[in-house]
């Protein structure tokens, strides 16, 4: 007989979020104290499926508290601090606090015993993630994992799961040492890494997916330890020494007692690299007579009350203007819920349309002459894949890291122009945009080749920072000369 949980999993796993979650609704109350943490998690994932960041946090801290068992508790709660980057009006400091309880679970982690530091011939630098197949992250971290001259480094990637495609062979193809840690449990992650006696460890995946990277790196596997590209916080972990960032999203004045790790600097914290099939779709001249079109080819999550009140007042500005909102699901039901958020929202619907995720996606980049970004979550590589496609993108710097990615990747091409620090800035950026369509053409039309020229996309440059960061963090460790 099928368990009550089981039945709500097969509904999830075909699409029938709303089903699902009357179904948990009918079972409020009744559900054995020992499964309520699944009840709870149930929830969560019905709310993300829903694109509900507040429901999905609140569902997901309720598992943590429930959950009797460690691991599980971590990976609840590594869910619950990474929906919190969708919710509107959380401060620098209300994120702390959050984060700073993650390290509460790990009181009595047993450590590693700490490996004698030598030095090798070339530093051994590894990253960590739960796969290497393509991906949002993979767009930012092929410069890191693939740029180290292999004269003085030798690069590692240790993937936790055994998922594969072709820019992880691609990437088995660079001469890195690659090595997949499926089947092995945490203990032996740690010492696999332990024995190939890395010397820099980068995590490449922070909270997401449960938080399992950062339960290998409890264990301290490695003597100096990152975070980066991946997550866009504090981990909260005390086994992470550094966080790769940027003048743009950590400026000198950030109270930094918001950090567990040390905040390490980066010219620019993202380089971005283009797929074979983004080089190949190039932006055609636009069409003068089809209406102005804002986009948000964001996930549906970060769509949250405030940025839909500034969207709604954007579009009563431009009447004739069109929105194309486009989900990074396939789900049916979560644009239905999408649809009904912006008409609740008092978006024009008749020039608004929802659309799903599609692998055809950069063909869709063709119709639209703005985009607009998400806060406090901003965009990062759908932003890049924007400015690349030639797209210009308007963004809204926020109060802490994770709300200052659109302008750091804005920076990095230079176009700070498109940075709006307060809601009205952002509005009369859009509106400035807009209302010249002779300029905006020239702007698309020349947009990916100063892209390509900038920093945003210095594989060389990017990679070279990063290299000088790693010697300067190896050599507090002693007098090794590289």
């Amino acid at each position: 007989m099928e368990s009550w949980w089981q039945e709500i999993v097969n509904l999830l796993q075909r699409g029938r979020t709303q089903l699902a979650r009357e179904k948990l609704d009918d079972l409020r109350g009744s559900v054995p104290p020992d499964e309520e943490w699944r009840f709870h998690e149930l929830y969560g994932a019905v709310f993300h499926d829903l694109a509900d960041g507040e429901g999905a946090a609140a569902a997901y801290s309720n598992a943590a508290q429930c959950d009797k068992y460690l691991r599980s508790q971590r990976e609840h709660f590594s869910s619950y601090l990474f929906a919190l980057h969708y919710l509107p009006g959380l401060s620098a400091a209300d994120l702390w606090q959050q984060h700073n309880y993650y390290q509460e679970l790990y009181r009595e982690e047993e450590l590693l015993p700490p490996r004698q530091i030598s030095p090798h011939s070339r530093l051994r630098v590894g990253f960590i993630a739960h796969d290497f197949c393509d991906s949002a992250a993979a767009r930012f971290y092929e410069a890191l994992v693939t740029g180290l001259d292999v004269r003085y480094a030798s690069t590692y990637l240790y993937a936790l799961q055994d998922e594969e495609d072709a820019f992880t062979h691609s990437l088995q193809g660079c001469g890195l040492i690659y090595r997949c840690l499926a089947g092995k449990n945490l203990v032996e992650m740690a010492e696999a890494i332990r024995w190939d006696e890395i010397d820099i460890l980068v995590d490449l995946s922070g909270h997401t997916e449960g938080g399992l990277t950062l339960m290998v790196l409890a264990k301290k596997p490695a003597p100096v330890q990152l975070s980066a590209i991946g997550y866009f916080d504090t981990t909260g972990l005390g086994a992470v020494d550094g966080l790769l960032t940027d003048k743009i999203l950590d400026p000198s004045e950030i109270d930094k007692s918001f950090f567990r790790e040390e905040l390490v600097p980066l010219p620019h914290a993202f380089c971005f690299t283009p797929t074979e099939a983004m080089q190949k779709c190039r932006r055609q001249p636009r069409n003068e007579s089809m209406p102005l079109t804002f986009g948000c080819f964001q996930n549906g999550m970060k769509l949250n009350r405030e940025v839909l009140a500034l969207w709604r007042e954007i579009l009563e500005l431009c009447p004739k203007a069109r929105l194309i909102v486009q989900d990074t699901t396939r789900l049916p039901e979560r644009r239905q819920a999408l649809e009904k958020r912006l008409e609740k929202a008092g978006l024009p619907m008749e020039r608004t349309e929802v659309r799903l995720g599609t692998d055809n996606y950069l063909q869709d980049y063709q119709e639209i002459d703005i985009m607009l970004d998400t806060f406090p979550y901003n965009g990062g590589a759908m932003t890049a894949t924007a400015l690349y496609m030639g797209v210009p993108v308007v963004t809204l710097r926020g109060n802490h890291h994770s709300a200052r990615f659109g302008a750091s990747l804005l920076t990095a091409a230079g176009y700070e122009e498109w940075i709006a620090d307060s809601r009205d800035d952002y509005l009369k950026c859009a509106l400035q945009l807009a209302s010249d369509l002779s300029f905006l053409a020239a702007v698309q039309e020349n947009l990916r080749a100063e892209v390509e020229n900038s920093p945003l996309c210095d594989k060389a440059g990017y990679a070279g920072a990063f290299w000088q960061v790693c010697i300067d963090l190896w050599a507090r460790k002693g007098d090794f000369a590289l």
